[in-house]
């Protein structure tokens, strides 16, 4: 996920925990990286060609993909990652705390970074998107020239959404109701879920028991106040 061929180092939050992960699970060896459009994920998943990615809620699933399971055999969204989305709106428009976002925006412009696994859930919401910014910041220099009306983002950590207001020094603020939850999965290749079976439990395991983790790895990589 991300721009270009070639991966980062350090990789992004996400990557780490899946590192953490993999190594916690008893894979033995580190995980490989490659990086591919957002579109790509699930067939490049079910087609075999990467063996395990970050995976959101979808209305299906194509076949050959494995997602951890409750014991009726359901998509377990006990042991998924949970996240908060909220908006972010200029100060100088004096929303009402109780404005309902949902509703709101629907005839409005939120502002979403290029690439979020979440964008299309939007969309299927009925809410009009601009995801033509490359990254957070640059949505909300949008917000502030007045040409989206909201920006999405992720809590993470109330710490974190904090944080990131302070640089706007009160011109930017933050709706107190929530967008929408979210579930993302570490999803696998079938083939490879049958071939490492214990290892790829052991790791949803991991990441169940771990699920607040995510939200303290992202603090290394904000932007410096």
């Amino acid at each position: 996920m991300g721009e270009g061929e070639q991966v980062p180092e350090p990789p992004g939050a996400a990557v780490d925990l899946m590192r953490d992960a993999v190594q916690a699970a008893g894979f033995g060896c580190a995980p490989a990286l490659v990086r591919l459009p957002l579109a790509r994920l699930p067939l490049a998943l079910a087609h075999g060609d990467i063996d395990m990615t970050p995976l959101g809620e979808m209305s299906a699933y194509p076949a050959g993909i494995a997602l951890p399971r409750d014991r009726s055999g359901n998509i377990d969204v006990d042991r998924a990652m949970h996240n908060t989305l909220v908006v972010l709106v200029r100060a100088r428009d004096r929303l009402p705390a109780s404005t309902d976002p949902m509703q709101y925006f629907k005839s409005k412009v939120l502002g979403v970074a290029l690439g979020q696994g979440y964008t299309a859930r939007l969309r299927e919401a009925g809410l009009k998107i601009d995801d033509g910014a490359r990254d957070q910041a640059r949505t909300i220099d949008k917000l502030q020239l007045g040409r989206v009306d909201g920006v999405v983002t992720a809590t993470v950590t109330p710490e974190h959404v904090k944080r990131l207001l302070a640089r706007y020094q009160g011109a930017i603020v933050q709706l107190p109701r929530p967008l929408l939850n979210t579930r993302v999965w570490l999803a696998f290749n079938d083939s490879y879920y049958r071939a490492h079976r214990q290892q790829v439990e052991a790791l949803w395991a991991w990441l169940d028991a771990n699920r607040n983790r995510l939200g303290y790895t992202v603090q290394k990589y904000r932007l410096p106040d």
